[in-house]
C-alpha cells in the first residue's frame, strides 16, 4: 500500500454491518484503506450476530432414555407389567419387563446415533484464516469471524463465510460444491458480481474480502441449519410410521375389547366378588396378545442385516436404517449432475473436434497443448487440453513439444478471454498461438476492443465467421463449452485452426443405472446448478428425459409450480434451497417417497430432506453428514443394488407385519369369543407363551429369501390390514370350528368340550392356535401360492417348525399344559396344515381380486452383484486413465467388457429410432424452443449445410491397414443409411456409426466433421 493509502482510516463501523437477511447489505467506501475491525467493534458484533458457527442443540441423555418408554406400545406393556405385579404373577412380570427394557434399549441406541451425527455436523467449521483486526493481520478460527471482518483469501483455502471482494487479484473460485459447475468462476466479474459464498474454494489468486454474513445467516449456513433440524431426532421410515399407526389402532380396539370383557365378567358374571385375580390375568393375557412386542426388534434386526450386506457386498454404508426401508418405496430419485451423474472431470470430446481446411486434428491438438501449462493440474481447461494431446500423441508428444522454445506466454484474462503464447522452432521459425473464446480468437475486437498488446483478425475472417459462429452455437445448444485455436507463423496472418469441444462426461455406469432404475419404476430427475443446455445434453447422453427447466421455476409456490416439479425431468441453474424445495414438494405435497443423490455442499440440504439421501463416492463431508446412505466405491450401480435389496427387505417386513396382525386378530377374537360364549378364559401363561413364541420364532425372517418387486413397494398399511383381517378371520373361523367341533366330531381320544373349560380343553385350543399361527407365516410371505413362490430360508423353516415342536412337546409331556394324547396332537397338526392350504387359496384369490402387483425383478445372484461391484472399480480406474490420456469416456463404452445386455438394447433402441425417422433424414425441423429439442437443430444444421460442409470442412482421415487413406465422400443423398467411421477412442479399433443414428448415440450430436470414412472401406465396424 502507498503511504497515502495507509494514512487513510477505515470507514467501516458496526452501524453499517447488517446481515443480508435483515434487508440491508454492508456499505463500504471503496477508497478507504483496509484496516479491519477494532476489538470493541468485534465484541459488539458478537453480541448481535453470534459466532460463525451452527448453533448446537443440546438433548439430555436422560430425556432421550425416558422418551423410549412413552407411546402406545410401551404404555400397553407397562400396563400389563402393573397388572402382573398386582396379582403377584412374577413369571409374567419378568417376561414383560424384559420386553420393555429390550425395546427401550433399541430406541435409545438409535437416538444416540442421531445425536452423534448432529455433533459431527456441528464441528465441521473448525479452520483458521488470516484476518485483519485493529490494523494487524492475525490467524483466527473461522468461528470467530463477524460481519465486517477483513479476511485474506488465497489459493487453496475455503471461503469461511459469505464475503465481498474488496481488492487484490481476480480470484478463480471453484463453486462446484454450491452450483455444480465444473469450471471455476472469476470474481469479481460482470457476470457473477463480487460476492463470494461460503463453502466455495479459492483455486487461484489472492484478495482481501469483507465478511458480509456468518453462521446460519450465510447461504449455505441456512441450509445447514435445516440439516441440523433433520438430524436432531431419529428418523422413522414411512413404512414403519404407518405400521406403528396400524398397531395403535389394533391395540386401541383390543383395549376396548379388554374393557368389555372386564365389565362383562366382573359385573355380569360376578367375578369382581370372588375371582378378581383370574379376571385380571385374563385381561393381562389379551393385552399381551394384542401387542406385537417383537415388531421393533424384527425391524431393527432385519434392517441391520440388510445394512451389513449393503456395506460388505455393494460398497454402500447405511447411516440411517429407516432409509433402507424407504428406498424400497422410492418412486422418485432426484440427482445432482456434476460429480454424481458425471465424473466432474472436463474432457475434450475427441470425436467432435472441428478443424478448418489446411489443418489436421493433430495440429489442433499440438497448438492447444503448446498454449497450455502442463503444470497447472488444477486448471480443468489446461488439464483437458493436455490430456487430449497426450491421448493423441502418446509418449512422442513430449518430444514434439520439446522442439518448441517458449518466448512468452500471456495468461488468460477474463477481460481479454484468450491466451497468447509465442514460440520459436528450428525449422518453422516464430509461431504465435492464440487459445480462448472462439469469437475472440477470430477477432480480438469482437464484443468491443480491449487494451491487450496483441490484436488481430484471422485470415478469411468474413468467410469463416458465419461458419464458426454457427458451429459454436450448435455446440453451445448441445451443452458444450468450446475453445478456439488460431496460429500465426512468422510474419504471416493469424489463421483459425479449429474448435475443441469440452464436456463433463457421465460416469461409466450412469446410463446403465438410470436405465435399471427406470425399469424398476423409479422416475429419475436431474437437479443441477450447471447451465440448462449442459444439463439437457447430459440427460440425453445417459438416457434421461430432457424436459428440464431453469431453477427459478422451483420458486413458484403455486399449484402450477408444484405440478411442474412433479412432471419435469429436472431443473438446472438451481440454488441449494431450490434442490431442497423440489424434494419437499415431492415428499409433502405429492406424498412421494423421494430419494436424492449428490456429492457437494449444495446437495446437503436436499440430501437431508429426502427420505433416501445418498452421497456418492468422494462426496464432501457436508454431503456425507446429511446423507442416509454413503457409497464407498466409484459409480452409481450400488444405488440400484440398494433398491433391489431394500425391496427384498420390504417383502420380509411386510410378511411379518401381515402375519403378526393376522395372528393378533386370531388370538384376541378367539380368546374373547370363548369367554363371551362359554365363559372359558384360556390360561394366561398359555396366551403369553403363544404371543411370545409367535414373535421369537419370526426373528429369522430377517434371513428369509425373497425376490424384489418390479415396482416401488406401496407402504399403504391399509391394504396390509385388509389382508391381515382376511387371514385372521379365516384363522379365527378354523379355531372356533376346532374349539366347538373337536368334541362332537368323535375323532379325538380325549373329551374336548368347551363347556367344561378344563385343562385339556384349554391346552388343545392353545396348541391348535399356536401351530396354526406359526404355519401362517408361510402363506403371508408368499406373493402367490406357497408351492409356486420362492422357498423360505432354512433358518425361518427350522425356527417355525421348532416352535411348533416345542409347543407340541409341552402339550404332550407336561400335565400343566394338558398332557394331550399323541394321536390327538397329530390330528391337530393335520387339521392346521389343511386349513393353511385353504387360507392360501383364499389369499391368492384376494390378491387377484384387488389387482395386487406380483411381478418381481429378475433375481440377481450375490456373486454376480459382487462381480459388478468389482467391475465398477476397474472401470472407474480405466476412466481415470482414459481421462489422463485424453480419451473419450463413453457412458456405455465399457459395458461390452461387463457383458451387460443393456448395451445391446441401447443400440437396438437407437437403430429403431433411426428406422422410424430415416424417411425424413434430411428434413428435420430446426431447434424447437417449446420442447427443448437439441439434436433436431443439429441435424437440421447438418442437412441444410451439407454442400457447404463438404467444401469447407476437412473430413477426418485416417490410414487403413495398408497405409492409404480410406476416406471416401458419399455421393449424393441415398435412401440407404449413410455410414461413416471414427476411431474408437477407448478400443483402438474402427467404430462405424450412421450419420443419423449419431444424433441419438452417446457421442455428442454436434456439427463436428460432417462426413467421415465410408464403411465400405473398413474391414470391420460396429454400431454404437
Amino acid at each position: 500500500k502507498s503511504k497515502d493509502e495507509g494514512a487513510k482510516q477505515s470507514l467501516i463501523s458496526s452501524d453499517h454491518l447488517e446481515q443480508p437477511n435483515e434487508g440491508n447489505g454492508l456499505t463500504t467506501d471503496p477508497t478507504s484503506a483496509i484496516q479491519g475491525l477494532t476489538t470493541e467493534q468485534v465484541e459488539a458484533l458478537y453480541e448481535k450476530w453470534g459466532y460463525n458457527e451452527l448453533p448446537s442443540i443440546v438433548i439430555p441423555l436422560w430425556y432421550i432414555f425416558l422418551t423410549q418408554f412413552t407411546g402406545t406400545m410401551p404404555y400397553m406393556l407397562e400396563l400389563a407389567c402393573i397388572l402382573s405385579l398386582a396379582v403377584s404373577d412374577w413369571v409374567d412380570f419378568a417376561i414383560i419387563a424384559a420386553m420393555i427394557l429390550c425395546n427401550g434399549y433399541l430406541g435409545f441406541h438409535e437416538e444416540l446415533k442421531a445425536k452423534e451425527s448432529l455433533e459431527e455436523l456441528t464441528s465441521k467449521m473448525e479452520q483458521k484464516i488470516c484476518c485483519l483486526r485493529d490494523g494487524h493481520a492475525v490467524h483466527i478460527l473461522t468461528r470467530l469471524l463477524v460481519p465486517g471482518d477483513i479476511v485474506l483469501l488465497v489459493g487453496g483455502c475455503s471461503v469461511p463465510a459469505d464475503v465481498e471482494w474488496l481488492e487484490g487479484d481476480v480470484l478463480s473460485i471453484d463453486t462446484a460444491a454450491l452450483t455444480g459447475e465444473p469450471l471455476p468462476r472469476k470474481y469479481p466479474s460482470e457476470q457473477y458480481g463480487n460476492t463470494i459464498l461460503c463453502g466455495c474454494t479459492v483455486k487461484a489468486g489472492e484478495a482481501y474480502c469483507m465478511v458480509k454474513s456468518t453462521g446460519v445467516h450465510t447461504e449455505i449456513g441456512s441450509s445447514s441449519a435445516e440439516i441440523m433440524k433433520d438430524k436432531a431426532t431419529a428418523k422413522i421410515s414411512v413404512f414403519e410410521e404407518r405400521v406403528l399407526f396400524a398397531v395403535k389402532i389394533i391395540i386401541m380396539i383390543s383395549l376396548l375389547d379388554v374393557l368389555v370383557i372386564f365389565f362383562v365378567q366382573g359385573i355380569g358374571r360376578e367375578e369382581f366378588k370372588d375371582n378378581i385375580k383370574e379376571l385380571l390375568l385374563t385381561c393381562l393375557s389379551i393385552i399381551i396378545a394384542a401387542v406385537p412386542v417383537a415388531l421393533p426388534l424384527v425391524l431393527q434386526v432385519t434392517m441391520a442385516l440388510g445394512a451389513g450386506k449393503m456395506a460388505t457386498e455393494f460398497n454402500a454404508v447405511v447411516t440411517s436404517l429407516p432409509a433402507l426401508q424407504d428406498i424400497s418405496s422410492m418412486s422418485v430419485l432426484c440427482s445432482d449432475k456434476t460429480g454424481t451423474l458425471t465424473t466432474a472431470n472436463i474432457t475434450i470430446q475427441a470425436d467432435s473436434v472441428w478443424t478448418t481446411n489446411g489443418f489436421t486434428e493433430e495440429e489442433l491438438a499440438l497448438y492447444g497443448a503448446l498454449s497450455s501449462n502442463r503444470d497447472k493440474k488444477e486448471d480443468p481447461i489446461d488439464r483437458s487440453v493436455i490430456n487430449h494431446f497426450d491421448g493423441m500423441f502418446g509418449s512422442s508428444g513430449l518430444t514434439q513439444c520439446a522442439e518448441y522454445s517458449k518466448v512468452r506466454l500471456v495468461g488468460f484474462n477474463p477481460i481479454y478471454k484468450r491466451v497468447v503464447a509465442e514460440f520459436t522452432h528450428p525449422t518453422v521459425g516464430n509461431i504465435t498461438i492464440a487459445k480462448g473464446l472462439p469469437a475472440k480468437v477470430l477477432n480480438t475486437a469482437d464484443g468491443g476492443e480491449d487494451d491487450a498488446a496483441d490484436q488481430w483478425k484471422v485470415e478469411d475472417y468474413d468467410k469463416l465467421y458465419p461458419e464458426v459462429s454457427e458451429i459454436d452455437m450448435n455446440f453451445s445448444k448441445a451443452g458444450y463449452k468450446t475453445l478456439g485455436i488460431a496460429v500465426k507463423i512468422n510474419d504471416g496472418p493469424f489463421k483459425f485452426v479449429g474448435i475443441l469441444p469440452m464436456l463433463d462426461p457421465p460416469r461409466h455406469d450412469t446410463s446403465q443405472t438410470v436405465d435399471n432404475l427406470q425399469n424398476a419404476g423409479i422416475n429419475v430427475k436431474m437437479i443441477t446448478g450447471d447451465h440448462l443446455n449442459i444439463a439437457k445434453e447430459t440427460a440425453r447422453l445417459i438416457g434421461m428425459g430432457t424436459n428440464i427447466h431453469p431453477g427459478e421455476a422451483t420458486r413458484d409456490s403455486s399449484e402450477t409450480g408444484h405440478e411442474l416439479i412433479l412432471k419435469s425431468d429436472g431443473f438446472a441453474q438451481v440454488l441449494p434451497r431450490d434442490k431442497r424445495e423440489v424434494v419437499l414438494v415431492l415428499k409433502n405435497i405429492y406424498d412421494r417417497v423421494t430419494g436424492m443423490t449428490g456429492d457437494g455442499v449444495n446437495d446437503a440440504p436436499a440430501l437431508s430432506a429426502a427420505q433416501c439421501g445418498i452421497a456418492v463416492d468422494d462426496a464432501t463431508d457436508a454431503a456425507k453428514n446429511a446423507a442416509a446412505i454413503i457409497l464407498t466405491s466409484p459409480g452409481l450401480s450400488a444405488i440400484y443394488a440398494a433398491v433391489v435389496e431394500s425391496r427384498r427387505i420390504f417383502r420380509k417386513l411386510k410378511a411379518y407385519v401381515i402375519y403378526r396382525f393376522a395372528a393378533t386378530i386370531q388370538i384376541v377374537i378367539v380368546l374373547s369369543l370363548v369367554i363371551f360364549i362359554s365363559d372359558c378364559p384360556i390360561n394366561s401363561l398359555f396366551v403369553i407363551l403363544l404371543a411370545l413364541f409367535n414373535d421369537l420364532t419370526m426373528l429369522p425372517i430377517a434371513y428369509d429369501s425373497q425376490q424384489a418387486s418390479a415396482r416401488p413397494e406401496n407402504p399403504e398399511v391399509g391394504k396390509m390390514l385388509l389382508l391381515s383381517l382376511l387371514l385372521g378371520a379365516l384363522e379365527t373361523i378354523f379355531s372356533m370350528v376346532f374349539a366347538y367341533g373337536a368334541g362332537p366330531s368323535g375323532l379325538f381320544h380325549a373329551d374336548y368340550e368347551m363347556g367344561t373349560c378344563d385343562k385339556k380343553m384349554q391346552a388343545a385350543v392353545w396348541l391348535q392356535m399356536s401351530i396354526a399361527a406359526e404355519l401362517l407365516i408361510f402363506s403371508a410371505r408368499a406373493p402367490s401360492f406357497i408351492w409356486t413362490s420362492i422357498k423360505p430360508s432354512s433358518a425361518l423353516t427350522v425356527s417355525v417348525l421348532l416352535g411348533c415342536i416345542i409347543t407340541t412337546v409341552l402339550a404332550g409331556v407336561f400335565k400343566y399344559f394338558g398332557k394331550l394324547p399323541i394321536t390327538d396332537m397329530l390330528l391337530i397338526w393335520a387339521y392346521d396344515v389343511a386349513c393353511l392350504i385353504v387360507i392360501d387359496i383364499c389369499k391368492v384369490a384376494y390378491l387377484h381380486a384387488f389387482n395386487e402387483n406380483m411381478d418381481v425383478l429378475p433375481d440377481v445372484e450375490v456373486a454376480q452383484i459382487e462381480d459388478a461391484a468389482r467391475m465398477t472399480s476397474v472401470a472407474m480406474d480405466r476412466d481415470r486413465v482414459a481421462s489422463k490420456s485424453g480419451q473419450v469416456v463413453d457412458a456405455l463404452m465399457h459395458m461390452h467388457d461387463a457383458d451387460v445386455p443393456a448395451r445391446a438394447s441401447a443400440s437396438q433402441r437407437r437403430m429403431e429410432s433411426w428406422a422410424a425417422s430415416k424417411s425424413a433424414a434430411f428434413h428435420r425441423p430446426s431447434h424447437d424452443a417449446k420442447n427443448g429439442s437439441v439434436y433436431d437443430d443439429a441435424l437440421s444444421f447438418r442437412g441444410s449445410s451439407m454442400a457447404h460442409h463438404r467444401t469447407q470442412v476437412r473430413p477426418r482421415s485416417r490410414a487403413n491397414s495398408s497405409g492409404k487413406s480410406s476416406h471416401k465422400e458419399p455421393s449424393g443423398s441415398s435412401t440407404a443409411m449413410p455410414v461413416y467411421q471414427s476411431y474408437g477412442p477407448t478400443t483402438n479399433s474402427f467404430v462405424g456409426r450412421s450419420l443419423l443414428s449419431a444424433a441419438s448415440s452417446l457421442h455428442p450430436n454436434t456439427p463436428a466433421n460432417a462426413w467421415r470414412h465410408s464403411a465400405k472401406e473398413s474391414k470391420s465396424f460396429s454400431f454404437i
